[in-house]
C-alpha cells in the first residue's frame, strides 16, 4: 500500500508538470510564424532585364545600344521642344511659372549635354551610375512639374485666363518623365553592356591586335 501511494504521488507530479509545461509549449508554437518568400534583387534585375530585351527585340532588332541610343534621341527631341515652350513661357508669363520654365530647361540642357558627353567618351562605373541618378531625378522634378502645372491651371481658369500654354507644358513634362524614368530602368539593365566596351575602327576586322616585337 504504500509503495503504491508512492506510485500514485509519483504519477500526479508528472501530471502536474505536464500541465504547467502544456501552455509554454502552446506559446512556443504561438511565436513560430512562418517565414514569407523574400523577393531578390535578383528577381527584379532579371525581370527588368526580360522587359528591356523584349523591347530592344520589338523596335531594334535586339540591339540594346541602338535601344539606348534611339530612346536617348527621342529625349532630346522632347527636350527642344520643351526648351521651346520654356522660352514661350518666359515671355507671356508671369514670375512663377517663368522661373519654372528657365529652371527645367536650364536642368534639361545639362542633361542633355553631359548625358551625350557621358555616353560617347566617359563610359566608366563612377560616370554612368552618376548619369543615372541624374535621369531618375529629373524623372521625379519633371513628374512634380507636371502636377504643379496641372494645378496652377485651375487658379487660372477662376481668373478668367487662357490655360492651354500650361496644359501643352503639363503634358510635355509627363512625356519627359516617363521617357526619363524607363531611359534609366534601360540603362539599368544593361549598363554592362556599355561599360568597358571595346570600340573597334573597322567592324569587319575582327582580328585580335598584335603587339610588336621588340627589336
Amino acid at each position: 500500500a504504500h509503495a503504491e501511494k508512492g506510485w500514485l504521488d509519483a504519477h500526479a507530479q508528472v501530471r502536474h508538470w505536464q500541465v504547467l509545461s502544456a501552455p509554454t509549449a502552446d506559446l512556443r508554437i504561438s511565436k513560430a510564424t512562418p517565414r514569407l518568400p523574400e523577393r531578390t534583387e535578383s528577381d527584379m534585375s532579371t525581370a527588368l532585364a526580360s522587359l528591356t530585351t523584349y523591347l530592344s527585340i520589338t523596335l531594334c532588332d535586339g540591339s540594346s545600344r541602338r535601344l539606348i541610343a534611339g530612346w536617348w534621341y527621342c529625349i532630346l527631341f522632347i527636350s527642344v521642344i520643351q526648351v521651346c515652350v520654356a522660352i514661350f513661357a518666359m515671355g507671356s508669363r508671369g514670375g512663377t511659372e517663368s522661373f519654372v520654365s528657365l529652371w527645367s530647361a536650364i536642368v534639361l540642357l545639362i542633361i542633355c549635354i553631359g548625358g551625350t558627353v557621358i555616353m560617347r567618351k566617359f563610359q566608366n562605373s563612377i560616370a554612368v551610375g552618376f548619369f543615372m541618378g541624374s535621369v531618375v531625378a529629373a524623372s521625379q522634378m519633371f513628374l512634380l512639374l507636371f502636377l504643379v502645372l496641372f494645378g496652377y491651371i485651375d487658379d487660372r481658369l477662376e481668373q478668367d485666363l487662357s490655360v492651354d500654354g500650361e496644359r501643352l507644358s503639363g503634358f510635355i513634362c509627363l512625356v519627359q518623365s516617363i521617357l526619363l524614368g524607363t531611359f534609366a530602368a534601360i540603362l539599368a539593365a544593361h549598363r554592362s553592356e556599355i561599360l568597358d566596351q571595346k570600340i573597334m575602327v573597322d567592324p569587319q576586322d575582327e582580328s585580335e591586335y598584335e603587339a610588336p616585337t621588340s627589336l
